[in-house]
């Protein structure tokens, strides 16, 4: 696989490799725990995502190493998914973004810790991702509430022993502007090794 892998970002352009390794049901992860179900299983999971966390079932997508079982992130060497590694969910929320857009915006005007320079960045890309957030404020409080309960049920009922990270994007276009950025940089890092 990860020969194959490297032959395409070498050979396709950024959309066919958006679009073959990052679009579609064909999930490794859970190829590996269900295999002979594994996409009925992925969308039960979506399923329970979108009940737990308030997205539609279409605005949730599993991407990184659990989805081609190798990293695609130009700095990780196409490092194969292990126990150390994590379940990342893209979340399609204009709602969740903005809200939390809002939220740290007030903890900027009130002068609170939350890191400034790593949120920042992320919006300036157009997503969101929470990490540690400030238990004190309306926003986070409520989701922190979700979460706990989404982090407990995922492991018990899907069988899933890694940790999820999630962002919430504004939007689809968001999401592909972001990883077409890493595909790009992916087809740079092997035509630099190669040269």
């Amino acid at each position: 696989m990860r020969d194959e892998i490297i032959i395409d970002i070498k050979t396709l352009d950024t959309v066919s490799i958006y679009k073959k390794y990052l679009l579609g049901q064909d999930v490794w992860y859970f190829k590996q725990k269900a295999p002979d179900s594994y996409l009925k299983t992925y969308d039960e999971f979506k399923h329970f995502v979108a009940d737990s966390l308030e997205i539609h079932f279409n605005n949730i997508s599993i991407v990184g190493s659990a989805k081609t079982g190798i990293s695609l992130s130009p700095d990780n060497d196409f490092k194969l998914f292990d126990d150390e590694s994590d379940l990342d969910l893209v979340l399609v929320s204009p709602k969740l973004f903005y809200q939390f857009w809002d939220a740290y915006l007030d903890l900027f005007r009130e002068k609170k810790s939350f890191g400034y320079k790593f949120v920042a960045s992320n919006i300036f890309r157009r997503f969101v991702s929470i990490k540690k957030p400030d238990p004190n404020h309306p926003t986070f409080k409520s989701w922190i509430e979700r979460v706990e309960k989404f982090n407990k049920d995922y492991q018990v009922l899907f069988n899933i022993e890694c940790d999820i990270n999630y962002r919430i994007y504004d939007s689809w276009e968001s999401v592909e502007k972001y990883h077409f950025k890493g595909i790009e940089e992916l087809k740079d890092t092997i035509a630099n090794a190669t040269n």
